[in-house]
This record gives C-alpha cells, structure tokens and sequence, in this order.
C-alpha cells in the first residue's frame, strides 16, 4: 500500500509543514487535493492541484494512497470528516514518523498518523487520525485515541489516555494514569494529574507581569 503514489489533502500551513518533513523522509508527492469550493490555484509546491471531485473520478483508492493535513479547527471535527469521508471511499490512508529510532520502541500506529520530533516510549498507542508535533513526549502504554492533536512540548505520563478529537496546547502536561476523556480542550501549559470528564475546557492562567523593568529584577533576584 505504501508504494502507491501519494495525495495530500490540504494546501494550507499544516500541509506545508508536513511536506517538508516528507521531502527529508524522502517520500514523493504525487499532487495535493482540496474540496472544489476551495480550488483556487492550480499548483501548490510545485505540484499538481486537484478537486475532491476529480480525485474520486480519476485518482482510484486502487491506485493512490492519501493523507489528510489539515487542522485541529473545530476541534479536529473537519478533519475527522474528511478522514472518514475518504476511508469511505475506499483510500489507504499513510501515517508518517519522522524519528526513525522511534520504530525500536515497539510503539503502535495507526492510520493517516503524524509523528514529528517526538518521543514515544514504549507499548504506547497512537490511534487513527492523530497529529503529534515536535517535543512531545508520550509515555509507556499510553493511548492517544481517534483525531486527537498533541501540540509541541506536550508531556503524557504512562499509561494514560487521550480520547477522542482532544486538543492539548503547547506544553501541556499530563499525569501517570490520567484520563482525558473526549472533546476536551487542554490550553498551553496546562498541568493536569487527574481524571477530565468530556467536553472540558482546562484553561492555563497567563503569567502575571511584574511592575519592574528586566533590569531592574535582574539587579534584585541577583542573577549573575
């Protein structure tokens, strides 16, 4: 299935990104797909540009493997449409780990998958339709279920679960056998050592500024 000549669907920064980390993998894009409403342009990268429609036409499941880039928006709603949309149809859809070392960790992967510059430990499970991004750590047997997105620098303790469509910002941390259930917003810098219920909100307060000029606060914390 993998040697099929490739289609990614998506054309904005998160497609972007993902092309830049096949060209080092060294896995070849055949063209790129968007929806005919937002068919603007007739080459991206390069490369070919195509409708949903024609894709269905002329590009067979027989013939091309997929990959859904796009987004968390929504909370990852639109892309697990269009992930199943295509599973429908009938396409293989690729998953990508850009650490190859990551493959001796005995780790499991499922469909249209993206594992950038992170570290997964081992036995863990990375469900279908799952984007985990660069700094993240993901500790032994731990799930990250259906179209869930971990952002860079996340940490998940052993043994946990993130269920399904979840968002974690930025430096999220997450306990030892913890449980995010499903449809749950985790803002950046969040730390959270037990159990969430579905559709939460967990809501990181920003910083306080001190009223005192870096210099200023240098000279009295005696930073040398």
């Amino acid at each position: 299935m993998k040697n099929k000549p490739l289609i990614i669907f998506g054309i904005g920064q998160v497609s972007e990104i993902l092309t830049f980390y096949l060209k080092k993998m060294e896995r070849n894009i055949y063209a790129y797909c968007v929806d005919d409403k937002f068919y603007k342009k007739n080459f991206f990268k390069d490369k070919k540009v195509i409708t949903t429609q024609q894709l269905f036409k002329k590009f067979p499941p027989k013939d091309f493997n997929l990959h859904v880039a796009i987004s968390y928006k929504k909370l990852n709603c639109i892309r697990e449409k269009k992930y199943l949309e295509f599973k429908k149809k009938g396409y293989f859809l690729e998953s990508f780990v850009n650490n190859k070392s990551l493959y001796n960790s005995n780790f499991k992967i499922g469909e249209n998958s993206i594992v950038l510059d992170a570290n997964i430990q081992p036995y863990a499970k990375i469900f279908n339709n799952v984007y985990i991004w660069s700094g993240s750590t993901i500790g032994h047997h731990s799930h990250i279920k259906n179209h869930a997105w971990v952002s860079s620098g996340s940490s998940i303790g052993g043994n946990s679960k993130i269920y399904e469509k979840c968002f974690l910002g930025m430096n999220a941390t997450i306990g030892h056998n913890v449980k995010i259930k499903k449809n749950c917003f985790i803002s950046a810098g969040s730390t959270i050592t037990k159990d969430v219920e579905s559709s939460t909100v967990v809501l990181h307060e920003e910083s306080k500024k001190l009223d005192y000029s870096p210099t200023d606060f240098m000279e009295i914390i005696n930073m040398k």
